[in-house]
């Protein structure tokens, strides 16, 4: 792939930040679900069971109306090919995240965070660049043909997106730099970390305080939600530490109910500062959304409401119940953050 020689590369780290970069692209790239998902895009669609990882059935879609079942001959060992020979010096950053990863010192969280900063930024920007070859078996004009004919009326089913490969909350093409390139690019990031890679950039918009992941799985949660603390050591371990077994690959991360302080993605950005860059979702125009529907996925804390007022239910019915359990129920509600919808009855919410 081309330098952008507009900006520079890692080659103006010291040694010991551009190893540790070097080593963990490459372990990241080694993974399975990296190697599929730089493959779908090589192929110009994806497979139909990874559309519907994120989204409905659409019958007339070209993934359908073709059924993309599997990638076609020869993909895979393109994409082993290409990153045989892929070169990190090849990628370019702004000045200012190499910089910020330069004065972390390694060992440190925020020597992590800005490497965690460094790799979405590169998974995203090898999306693009094979996106832009479209040299697959699937050109780009078999999906703009679907996507752009006319139509009488679109089903309440049916979502026209810009690219084959979007996640549904990152499709603002306009206001991207590379265009539809960087819609398709969200989309490898979701595939490979578990949603795009965000972070809390405080009040002034540049740092890089925590690290989020904003999921699109259909039947997962919506919510941005950062990674335990065991699955951040699992990260680390596997991008920093010895060679590692590929049973043990963290990526990509799902959420549970142990994923806690939850964010809602319309003021996550409005309000809070978590995103990756200002441009990649438009800001929300009118009044926040109201969701009459209101998921534990979404919310662990609403699983541990209802247990609360479950066994107090049968603790009043003369039952034996387990105060433990009420116990740690309440300490866990003190878990959220002012986007819960239970934030205005937490007594002890937390950091904001």
């Amino acid at each position: 792939m081309p330098e952008d020689l507009r900006n520079p590369s890692v080659r103006t780290l010291d040694s010991e930040h551009a190893a540790a970069f070097k080593q963990a692209l490459a372990r990241l790239l080694s993974t399975d679900v990296a190697e599929i998902t730089y493959a779908e895009i090589l192929d110009g669609l994806p497979t139909v069971a990874s559309f519907c990882d994120f989204h409905f059935i659409q019958e007339t879609h070209p993934v359908f109306e073709l059924r993309h079942d599997v990638l076609c001959p020869g993909v895979i060992d393109r994409t082993r090919e290409f990153r045989a020979h892929f070169d990190p010096l090849q990628l370019t950053f702004p000045s200012t995240l190499l910089s910020a990863f330069q004065r972390t010192h390694p060992g440190t969280q925020r020597f992590e965070l800005r490497l965690m900063e460094l790799l979405a930024v590169s998974c995203h920007q090898i999306a693009v660049y094979l996106f832009n070859l479209d040299d697959g078996v699937h050109k780009h004009r078999v999906y703009e043909e679907w996507r752009d004919r006319p139509r009488e009326r679109i089903r309440p089913s049916e979502y026209i997106a810009p690219a084959a490969f979007f996640h549904n909350d990152y499709v603002d093409f306009d206001q991207y730099p590379a265009g539809i390139a960087d819609v398709v690019g969200y989309w490898a990031e979701a595939r490979i970390f578990g949603g795009v890679v965000v972070f809390d950039r405080g009040p002034s918009g540049t740092e890089c305080r925590d690290l989020f992941l904003h999921p699109s799985r259909l039947y997962g949660a919506r919510t941005i939600f950062p990674p335990t603390a065991a699955q951040h050591a699992a990260i680390i371990d596997f991008l920093l530490g010895p060679a590692p077994d590929g049973a043990a690959c963290p990526f990509p991360v799902v959420p549970t109910s142990e994923n806690r302080w939850r964010y809602d993605p319309w003021d996550s950005i409005t309000r809070f500062h978590i995103f990756g860059d200002r441009y990649e979702r438009k800001l929300p125009q009118g009044p926040e959304p109201h969701h009459c529907v209101r998921s534990e996925l979404d919310w662990p804390e609403l699983a541990d409401e209802h247990m609360i007022l479950l066994l107090q239910y049968e603790a009043s019915l003369g039952k034996p119940v387990d105060q433990s359990a009420i116990d740690a129920a309440y300490e866990r509600l003190k878990l959220i953050t002012p986007s819960s919808p239970l934030w205005p009855r937490s007594k002890d919410p937390g950091p904001p």
